[in-house]
């Protein structure tokens, strides 16, 4: 009864960000520990998403709100807008800058993956001001998502342009993405010379190379399902963007700290980007908190110009101190070879085991960030009907799992402290429902 009066309230009183407006699960999250969740019935499910793929270090920690409420009895907010300074925000900078790439080691703090990608855009603009030029263009991918707020969903794809506002933000470009498996150009890796790439520089080169400030893209695409580009991709968007002088920013909200079994996804590449927006699992989920990461150059153009970005929080003593924590966990736990291992693992199962099944088309993915492609037969790869993904997360719950389903691509993204045995058991149970999936199910 207490959970039917809950949710009654509120589907009356909440709203809820990413869904259809009074149309909400069934059930209620009321505790955490591990990678287990439990509901306000007392039942126990699996979290098989990290919730937003952003609980890396999983649920409940002690370590971790020890360190916060350490943080709060000494100081719970001092404010690092117009110049001023906190203490955990700089000891902060001086542990990121000890495991990111070399050479970003320049940092503006922000509250979610939205805000940063925001301040990345406002950084690359003002840049090229500062460079006496009008580039002001940013260039994104098909199937991307860069976050909800109005100034950057315009970046954002996912969908087929349903995040977009009416009228748009101006001056975003789109261009197909890296997605072979449904390859827009109808080519085949690696015969195709990698036109995904290489449109890139077509695209730049007829919006004028003087006008395009920017081009992000997520090093694998999250919400568009876990996709992962050829492996020349990066490197040849890497060299377009020094020849046309285009400012390169890797969206790591979602991979980066250890998701894909490196500390930052850029790294499967040897990639360095000009910026790099990080949020989720800089503090594990446990607050809101993000960061822009920059090279010394974007600094440098920066320098001596008045930065219109930032607000209340941005450095946020609590979370900074959160973050430096979960840094030290990363490191001192071997996050990172532990979920290349565990996940090397669950993709070796996924492909020997699930691929065989009717309506499962691919496998993509790197470390704990694998994506399930569901398809309506393997000939056509045809898309299940919208309302899939709603049944296939409904029948997880019922076997005891949360699962994230984006599309039609069921995405395993436990948190990335989960055991062997854990994601076998996690494994199992996403197989028990893949397995029993009939075509009418997807009509």
């Amino acid at each position: 009864m207490r959970t039917e009066e809950l949710l009654k309230y509120d589907n009356q009183h909440v709203l809820h960000g990413l869904s259809v407006v009074g149309q909400y699960q069934d059930y209620i999250v009321e505790s955490a520990n591990g990678v287990m969740l439990t509901d306000t019935d007392g039942k126990t499910f699996m979290d098989l998403s990290s919730q937003a793929i952003s609980v890396n270090l999983g649920h409940g920690r002690q370590d971790i709100a020890d360190v916060a409420r350490e943080q709060m009895v000494k100081l719970t907010y001092a404010m690092i807008l117009r110049g001023f300074v906190n203490l955990p925000s700089i000891e902060l900078a001086q542990k990121l800058a000890t495991i990111i790439p070399k050479g970003l080691e320049h940092f503006m703090w922000t509250h979610t993956g939205s805000e940063t990608v925001d301040l990345a855009f406002r950084a690359a603009n003002l840049y090229w001001k500062s460079k006496g030029t009008r580039k002001y263009k940013i260039i994104s991918l098909y199937n991307a998502f860069h976050g909800t707020l109005r100034s950057v969903t315009g970046a954002s794809n996912v969908n087929k342009g349903v995040m977009e506002e009416v009228p748009p933000a101006p001056g975003h470009v789109h261009i197909p993405n890296y997605y072979c498996y449904h390859c827009p150009y109808d080519k085949e890796y690696p015969g195709c010379g990698i036109l995904c790439a290489k449109f890139l520089e077509y695209t730049i080169d007829n919006e004028g190379r003087d006008s395009v400030a920017a081009f992000i893209a997520e090093p694998i695409q999250g919400p568009g399902g876990f996709l992962t580009p050829p492996p020349e991709y990066w490197s040849m968007v890497r060299e377009i963007c020094r020849k046309y002088d285009v400012l390169l920013i890797a969206d790591e909200v979602m991979t980066g700290f250890a998701r894909t079994g490196k500390m930052f996804a850029v790294e499967h590449w040897n990639m360095i980007p000009d910026m790099m927006a990080l949020s989720k699992g800089i503090v594990g989920g446990y607050l809101p908190f993000g960061a822009l990461a920059m090279t010394g150059e974007v600094l440098e153009g920066l320098s001596g110009h008045f930065f219109p970005g930032g607000s209340t929080h941005s450095g946020n003593p609590v979370c900074c101190a959160v973050a430096s924590k979960c840094i030290d966990i990363y490191v001192n736990e071997r996050i990172p070879e532990h979920v290349a291992e565990v996940g090397k693992r669950a993709k070796s199962r996924l492909e020997k085991e699930f691929l065989p099944l009717p309506h499962v088309g691919k496998i993509d993915g790197l470390g704990l960030m694998l994506g399930i492609e569901i398809v309506t037969d393997k000939k056509t790869r045809g898309l299940p009907a919208p309302g899939t993904n709603e049944l296939i997360q409904r029948r997880g719950k019922e076997k005891g799992a949360y699962f994230r389903v984006m599309q039609n691509k069921l995405c395993y993204s436990p948190p990335c402290t989960i055991t062997q045995e854990q994601s076998d058991r996690g494994l199992d149970i996403v197989y028990s429902v893949l397995s029993q999936l009939k075509a009418q199910d997807l009509t």
